[in-house]
């Protein structure tokens, strides 16, 4: 039974009160029916113990009454080898469903020779019981939902990106001697008229709930928000899907804010964009030569074009950015303000859906200004802000803020470089196990039975790969002015028209001009694979028999009409 519920009373005593019947027995002589009624105890029962105590069988540490014991497959070790097993899966990003652990449970019982129930050896797994009495001896498990993790993020979040990042926010602090207040981070959110619904009271037993939403499909509009190490905030810059924005959006907007479109209205901030926002980011910073400021900030194509480098340069302003994938641990919006904005956001649509004056009208992106000036001061507050910060370890400076088991999923791909690999012989690798299994023992651990998932060898590539790096360090510009005139070239190279084959035969005999006569040989024939390479505009030439070599299409007609062929 999972869940056993005591019926009665029966077999219920204290101990003190059957230690007391046995000494009243045995020391003073009584009776053990009186003395079990007296004291409230079945006599059989007092007489056991009276008879244990005569044959000088120690029962001051036995254990009374009736327990209900069920019969343990593994014992603690063994399951607590499982256990350690289940968090290190957790751990890594691969965790077990409730099949795989039963199917686990039942290898490691089968190969350390464990006797398991009939059931078990029928079903080739474990029984739905024993999991749920696995579950009560170790409360730290429950089932969850996961939250869907790309292989991009396990991997490139691990403590050498990280380092790096750690490496050049260190060295430029100390170059530049940033204080708080000039440490910024940006980044862009979007927001919909199509919200995300909040919790709501509901009645119990109804399959399903619903709630009034504008939209299948909304419109998208980027918000871009900054923030800096002491607290503060400046007024966001609001990215609309239209060619051209409407004043009312700005007045609307938290003072200070800026609106603009988009030159296709997608609503996407694009390179021109950014640097029209590195504009607005300047009136309110207001870096100079003697304080520059520091802008962190993720490494979009719209952060690193060749424009917004030079005018960071000249305006002083220096950019710092983010590993790839690594800005959910490593950027302050993501960590503390963002999340807050969305939820504010979605519970202020939800009560501009519900306001009586609204029904039956749709969310269009004229309220989404109103909305968000709702929403931005509830969640950009200084203690949001400085926390982010701080959870992050930018301000002030600390490398250890991140938990070394937050590096745990890189696991899978932490391996050698392909030189290191060819040139040093490889290292057993350390077990990713927190619990070693007692060699006495012998007991085969579940890391045996079934290993954590390992990624091959790495290949070497031609293709650099990206870090977290100062965007306005000479080196990186110069990279980046020879990255643009390289594309530029390619697209010039592209967009050249290329001579198309004639589909009339050619002549190789050509006559040659007395200018092509001094430089090449007279004797030298074109072939067909040449044939290209002749111009496409040249004038068919009459030979001394009135017959046209590559004569057009507009000839051959004339031809075939008066019988010439």
């Amino acid at each position: 039974m999972r869940v056993y519920k005591r019926k009665t009373e029966r077999g219920l005593f204290s101990r003190e009160a059957m230690l007391e019947g046995v000494r009243l027995v045995l020391d003073q002589g009584q009776k053990i029916k009186p003395t079990a009624r007296e004291l409230g105890l079945n006599y059989k029962t007092l007489g056991r113990y009276v008879a244990l105590k005569r044959n000088s069988i120690n029962i001051d540490n036995k254990q009374f009454g009736y327990s209900k014991v069920h019969k343990r497959i593994l014992n603690d070790e063994q399951e607590q080898m499982l256990a350690d097993y289940l968090i290190q899966a957790n751990r890594i990003y691969y965790g077990l469903t409730k099949i795989e652990f039963r199917t686990l449970t039942f290898e490691f019982a089968k190969i350390n020779n464990i006797p398991t129930p009939t059931s078990w050896k029928k079903n080739q797994m474990a029984s739905k019981d024993w999991v749920y009495q696995f579950f009560n001896r170790h409360p730290e498990f429950s089932l969850r939902t996961p939250e869907p993790t790309s292989l991009a993020r396990m991997t490139s979040f691990n403590k050498h990106n990280v380092g790096l990042f750690y490496d050049n926010l260190e060295e430029l602090i100390q170059k530049y001697q940033f204080t708080p207040d000039r440490i910024y981070n940006c980044d862009e959110t979007g927001v919909t008229t199509v919200q995300k619904p909040t919790k709501m009271i509901a009645e119990k037993g109804v399959k399903r709930v619903g709630t009034a939403v504008s939209q299948e499909k909304g419109c998208l509009v980027t918000v871009c928000g900054t923030i800096n190490a002491m607290g503060g905030f400046i007024p966001p810059f609001c990215m609309f899907p239209r060619v051209n924005t409407q004043p009312l959006w700005e007045e609307v907007l938290p003072i200070g804010s800026k609106a603009e479109g988009h030159a296709k209205a997608s609503g996407w901030m694009t390179g021109d964009n950014f640097l029209n926002y590195l504009k607005h980011f300047h009136k309110y910073a207001r870096p100079s030569q003697e304080l520059p400021v520091l802008l962190l900030l993720d490494n979009h194509a719209s952060h690193v074009p060749l424009a917004v480098i030079n005018y960071c340069k000249e305006n002083d302003i220096v950019l710092l950015s983010f590993p790839p994938h690594c800005s959910h641990e490593l950027q302050p919006l993501d960590k503390t303000v963002y999340g807050p904005l969305k939820t504010f956001f979605n519970a202020a649509a939800d009560k501009w859906m519900r306001n009586p004056s609204n029904a039956g009208k749709v969310m269009t992106i004229h309220n989404i200004p109103i909305l968000i000036a709702e929403a931005f001061p509830k969640a950009f507050t200084p203690t949001n802000i400085i926390a982010g910060f701080e959870s992050t370890g930018i301000q002030p400076l600390n490398r250890e803020r991140i938990p070394e088991q937050r590096y745990l999923p890189s696991y899978v791909s932490d391996r050698p470089e392909p030189a290191e690999s060819a040139m040093e012989p490889q290292q057993p690798e350390p077990s990713c196990s927190t619990h070693t299994p007692d060699e006495s023992t012998a007991i085969i651990s579940p890391h045996v039975i079934r290993p954590f998932a390992k990624a091959a060898p790495r290949s070497k590539t031609s293709k650099k790969k990206v870090t977290s790096q100062v965007l306005t360090l000479t080196p990186v510009k110069r990279f980046l002015e020879e990255s643009a005139a390289a594309k530029s070239k390619n697209k010039a190279e592209k967009s050249q028209p290329r001579c198309k084959k004639s589909i009339f035969p050619v002549n190789t005999q050509h006559h040659e001009s007395e200018s092509d006569s001094e430089t090449s040989d007279p004797n030298m024939e074109l072939d067909d694979s040449d044939s290209d390479l002749l111009p496409s505009d040249l004038e068919p030439q009459e030979r001394e028999d009135g017959e046209i070599e590559n004569p057009t299409a507009q000839q051959l007609d004339e031809r075939l009409r008066f019988g010439e062929i």
